[in-house]
């Protein structure tokens, strides 16, 4: 690895750490100020005063804020320790561990969707630019980024699910999943991922489709395109794999900037397709004020966004020398 590389990979690290340092910070401040308590969430209502006080000081939230700010920096920093879901009654990294595989699976499969569709819709309007193929392209992609997306999983539910029964209504697997081979286990899960994923990645399709009509064009208005049609090259080659690699860097750019945008659209889908991930337990954390989970959540989703941020980058000076200089 050369150092400049290095120096690189250092400084966006350092960074980065303390982004996230701020970000959750931030949080913290903002949910522990928030109007509730945990305990009025999560205790029975005949519970006497002294039992509220007793639990309040089982989660360390009599102490004053800052001293609770800085007890569970240190536990974080020092030690890893996220502490105990207030739910749960369990360590948050093992809830976490259980909920972050299938937000994963559901945010690779949408990203999948996205950028597939997304290109190969703008790649063919770009190829019939002005043509009816090309405003009719233009206009489905607009009509899709416009749409709420959980206006759009609730309509795919009316239509595919309960009218159609194509797919079911919602959750990672069947109820009999334990009594399914490992095949039929796989395929089923496959069945209940395809919808949401359909639903989470063709709402970001529709802008990723015009991105790269736009990002194309350019390229193929380009003198060394010309030449390339000159010297008698098949048109495919010329855009699959000269102009659309020289409007690669843009795009790479519009993936970075995907990532969070689909951990927060995946927070809707899973509330709507009851999907056990990430984005479900954050909401249900939040609606019952579990703080360490919404804190290990959040820093989650921002090292994942750090992360994609920086392959972006890495990408980016492999695609154009101009970076790596």
């Amino acid at each position: 690895m050369s150092s400049s590389l290095l120096s690189f990979l250092v400084r966006r690290s350092a960074a980065a750490a303390l982004l996230i340092l701020i970000v959750l910070s931030l949080t913290f401040f903002f949910i522990h100020l928030a109007p509730g308590d945990p305990t009025l969430v999560l205790q029975d209502p005949r519970l006497t005063g002294d039992q509220r006080e007793a639990m309040r000081r089982a989660y360390g939230l009599d102490r004053p804020l800052a001293a609770q700010y800085l007890s569970w920096l240190h536990a974080v920093v020092f030690d890893a320790d996220w502490g105990i879901s207030y739910v749960h009654s369990r360590p948050v990294t093992e809830v976490i561990g259980e909920y972050a595989l299938p937000t994963l699976l559901l945010t690779a499969a949408g990203l999948l969707v996205q950028f597939g569709v997304g290109l190969l819709a703008g790649v063919t309007a770009a190829r019939h630019a002005g043509t009816s193929r090309d405003y009719l392209i233009r206009l489905t992609a607009m009509v899709l980024y416009s749409l709420p997306v959980f206006w759009t999983g609730l309509m795919a539910l009316l239509l595919f699910s309960y009218n159609w029964s194509l797919f079911p209504p919602g959750h990672l697997q069947a109820v009999d999943a334990a009594s399914l081979s490992p095949m039929e286990r796989t395929l089923d899960v496959l069945h209940h991922l395809a919808l949401p994923a359909l639903v989470l990645g063709l709402a970001a399709a529709g802008g990723t489709a015009r991105f790269t009509r736009n990002s194309l064009l350019e390229e193929l208005g380009e003198d060394y395109i010309r030449t390339a049609r000159a010297k008698g090259l098949s048109e495919s080659r010329i855009v699959w794999i000269h102009a659309l690699r020289n409007a690669a860097a843009p795009i790479l750019q519009l993936f970075g900037l995907s990532l969070p945008l689909l951990l927060s659209g995946a927070l809707v889908v899973e509330v709507v397709f009851s999907w056990p991930g990430l984005g479900r337990l954050t909401f249900d954390s939040i609606l019952s004020r579990d703080y360490p989970v919404v804190l290990a959540t959040t820093a989650l989703t921002g090292v994942l966004v750090v992360v994609g941020n920086l392959l972006v980058d890495l990408l980016h000076g492999v695609t154009d020398p101009r970076v790596r200089q």
